[in-house]
């Protein structure tokens, strides 16, 4: 857990202005004001609202779309920090992009080690974080899940799915804090010119209401087929909990058209006004994840 001192200062980046304001109303704090603005030719700007006379501070914002513009100015609201006299400067990253390729996180990692940043948090990266510069504390939203969970659907009948090998131990969490007497499902899948399809579903799911849980929703494809092999085996409903939405492309169409009856999201990425009206979308807030970690 961040112990949280009296003087320190929480910034608002510019890609996760509302959630750092919910953060800071749970903490009872105001953020910090940061200053960004761009040139005729594309360059990026940072300044911050006063000096910081050694402070810790804490940086929230998500490398969400653009996602190398938000890289950009993630390390130049470092730089800024920096320059303005912080003397311990952590970063939040709720959603950090390029964890799906191999060794490309611990880049970003390193490039904020050099921009002046002492630690990292961030939730449910889709690769482990190898090699980093500086401290890494990942956070998970399983808990959250659980809890919605256990409010909105109950426990009878349910089976968690896990979407692949590599989700297994984040839907063997989710399993655990319901206490479900049910078989962890998995799904074996197969990645073929970048496009996945079912191979196998390992469990049984016939009758059942099944959960799929998973990190991070982008096109939607994989979700929606795996969702769809699960009906065709005779599950009875289906639904899905993504910590990331990044929802590109036709992704919100698949969603809509797709046998899945809700998705549910989070808000490390601010979700465009095109998620927040679909009809089959829900979003829940990180905000007292973070904060209960911050405290």
């Amino acid at each position: 857990m961040l112990h949280r001192s009296k003087a320190m200062r929480i910034i608002a980046g510019y890609s996760s202005v509302e959630l750092t304001h919910a953060v800071c109303r749970d903490l009872n704090t105001l953020p910090l004001a940061i200053l960004r603005k761009r040139f005729a030719d594309g360059e990026i700007s940072i300044s911050t609202s006063e000096e910081l006379h050694g402070g810790a501070c804490l940086l929230i914002h998500s490398l969400s779309e653009p996602v190398n513009d938000s890289v950009m100015t993630l390390l130049l609201t470092i730089d800024a920090l920096k320059r303005s006299g912080a003397g311990k400067i952590t970063v939040c990253l709720p959603y950090l992009a390029y964890t799906r390729q191999n060794h490309t996180a611990s880049l970003i990692v390193s490039l904020m080690h050099a921009a002046g940043a002492h630690q990292c948090i961030t939730i449910d990266p889709h690769l482990p974080i190898e090699s980093a510069m500086i401290p890494i504390t990942v956070l998970q939203a399983t808990q959250l899940f659980a809890d919605h969970i256990k409010a909105t659907q109950g426990v009878d009948n349910l089976v968690i799915v896990a979407p692949d090998q590599g989700g297994i131990t984040r839907c063997m969490h989710v399993h655990e804090m319901l206490g479900l007497k049910s078989d962890l499902v998995c799904i074996d899948k197969i990645r073929m010119d970048d496009i996945c399809s079912v191979r196998a579903i390992h469990g049984d799911v016939r009758g059942k209401r099944c959960i799929i849980v998973d990190d991070i929703i982008d096109t939607g494809t994989t979700l929606c087929s795996a969702a769809e092999a699960l009906t065709g085996q005779g599950a009875a409903e289906v639904f899905a909990y993504c910590t990331h939405a990044v929802l590109s492309g036709m992704a919100l169409d698949r969603v809509q058209h797709s046998v899945i009856k809700k998705l549910m999201i989070t808000d490390t990425i601010v979700p465009r006004q095109d998620v927040l009206n679909a009809p089959k979308i829900e979003i829940m807030s990180v905000a007292s994840l973070l904060a209960k970690h911050f405290q």
